[in-house]
């Protein structure tokens, strides 16, 4: 075996090293997932040590798997949730927790800045801090995002790209740090990391980062990028018109367009940089369908996880066969996820819902979702797809898969590796390190597509009455006073 890429999948909730080889075959993986406390509503925060601390396990773990000989690692790339943001000291100290992209305290600082960032997400949380916390924002050295962190812990470099610079002051035409934004914003621009392009080599494993990870020394560090154009690039989505959907944390639907576009109204729609110049997504964001699953299995499931770790079985796997017993429309029960990070309402509640209804409804709210923002995105780029391209945790399971293709009426395309995010990065990887002459070569040979869901037409028929009331739903929701205010 040769010539192998090592992946740190930096998420949310969790972070995996996965070992991939220059055909796009898995050879192993680990996956830690972070301890996070509970917080007040509104606010969301982590130690960026976690980050860390959850690529040295996983990474160790992998290394000592046995299953490929470490020297055939070739590169290190990786891929990482976006606009999660705080600040170091020149000593490389944290100075305050980071402040994830679900943490809603920055809303009132952004008003005056409310068109240009739409498109920086960081920026208001940059504010927060500068005028909640001074003294500790006075000693700051350098931004940090979950990707800037990393290389810095990597190879003692301060960079990024342009799917995470996008949330800073990231000039739209020159793909460069913006001077004027930074005397704009009060933020001074030797604060932010360097801008580099995805693929490039940056830099190489240092000592004391090999001691810890378990890898040589020198192997080449890869850059990669946000995990939404990541996973875009992992299903060979890059031309204008092709689209994804990625379920895990939350549900992402991503639109290859050919310039950025500013969406006109209030809908969180966002324009970023693809990994590819010259190309843009659009992209709308349902927070928390997955988590939400996952919620439900722990508050919710005790008995089915006890008894799935009894029989060493996922309990997602149980939980979707119980929601297989309720039929298409959960009989009317119909979930709302937590649109703008608002609390998400159960509708149709009736005394006949079961366990069953509820599992189906929170896994059909995900679907949805997607298809929402996938109308929205095909009205802005100008054009309609036949089939959408899907990966993600939802995407292990067909029957959930199915209630994709029937909600959203489409062909639904399920990668064989779901990871399209660690996939994506991947391909940076052999890019970079020259394995592979070019992206779409990269594609070519690692990007396969194993399983197609074509829509059942009466299940079509029976969603389309949900399709007509789950947006205008949210909105009313989102619109209107909580009845339960801040409890």
């Amino acid at each position: 075996m040769s010539d192998l890429i090592c992946i740190f999948d930096v998420g949310t909730t969790g972070t995996r090293t996965i070992i991939f080889d220059a055909e796009g075959k898995e050879i192993c993986k680990a996956y830690e997932e972070y301890a996070i406390p509970r917080q007040p509503v509104g606010i969301s925060e982590q130690d960026p040590k976690i980050w860390w601390n959850a690529i040295k396990k996983t990474c160790k773990n992998v290394v000592s798997s046995g299953k490929f000989n470490p020297k055939d690692i070739v590169g290190i790339s990786a891929a990482f949730s976006r606009a999660t943001v705080t600040i170091i000291n020149k000593e490389g100290e944290i100075l305050h927790p980071a402040l994830t992209w679900m943490d809603e305290r920055e809303l009132t600082d952004a008003k005056g800045f409310n068109e240009d960032l739409m498109w920086r997400n960081s920026i208001p949380k940059l504010l927060w801090m500068k005028k909640n916390k001074p003294d500790l924002f006075s000693k700051a050295f350098k931004i940090i995002s979950p990707d800037s962190y990393t290389y810095m812990m990597l190879c003692e470099k301060f960079v990024t790209d342009p799917t995470n610079a996008i949330n800073g002051i990231l000039n739209l035409t020159t793909w460069k740090l913006d001077n004027d934004l930074a005397d704009a914003y009060e933020l001074p621009l030797e604060l932010f990391p360097e801008v580099h392009m995805p693929g490039e080599i940056i830099g190489e494993l240092s000592s004391t980062a090999s001691s810890d990870l378990g890898l040589n020394s020198n192997i080449p560090i890869i850059l990669g990028g946000g995990d939404q154009q990541c996973a875009a690039l992992g299903m060979g989505v890059i031309e204008k018109g092709q689209a994804k959907v990625t379920t895990g944390t939350g549900t992402f639907v991503d639109y290859v367009v050919d310039e950025p576009i500013r969406p006109a109204g209030d809908f969180p729609i966002f324009t970023y940089p693809h990994l590819i110049e010259g190309r843009w997504v659009l992209e709308g964001v349902m927070p928390g369908t997955g988590t939400m699953f996952q919620t439900f299995a722990r508050n919710f499931s005790q008995l089915q996880l006890k008894q799935s770790e009894e029989l060493n079985l996922n309990v997602y796997d149980t939980l979707t066969k119980e929601a297989e017993q309720a039929p298409p429309g959960s009989d009317g029960l119909l979930f709302i996820p937590l649109y703008m990070f608002r609390k998400g309402t159960i509708h149709g509640l009736s005394w006949h819902h079961g366990r069953a209804h509820f599992a189906r409804a929170i896994m059909e709210s995900a679907a949805l979702s997607a298809n929402m923002y996938l109308g929205m995105l095909e009205a802005i780029g100008g054009a309609k797809t036949d089939k959408l391209k899907s990966d993600g945790g939802a995407m292990n399971s067909e029957f959930w898969a199915q209630i994709f293709a029937d909600i959203i009426n489409k062909k639904i395309l399920i990668p064989e590796n779901k990871d399209g995010a660690a996939l994506g990065a991947a391909m940076l990887g052999f890019y970079g390190a020259k394995i592979h002459n070019s992206i779409k070569n990269a594609i070519d040979n690692m990007c396969r597509f194993e399983i197609t869901k074509e829509p059942i037409k009466e299940n079509v028929k029976t969603y389309k009455k949900l399709v007509r009331l789950f947006m205008p739903t949210v909105l009313e929701i989102n619109e209107k006073k909580r009845v339960t205010k801040n409890l």
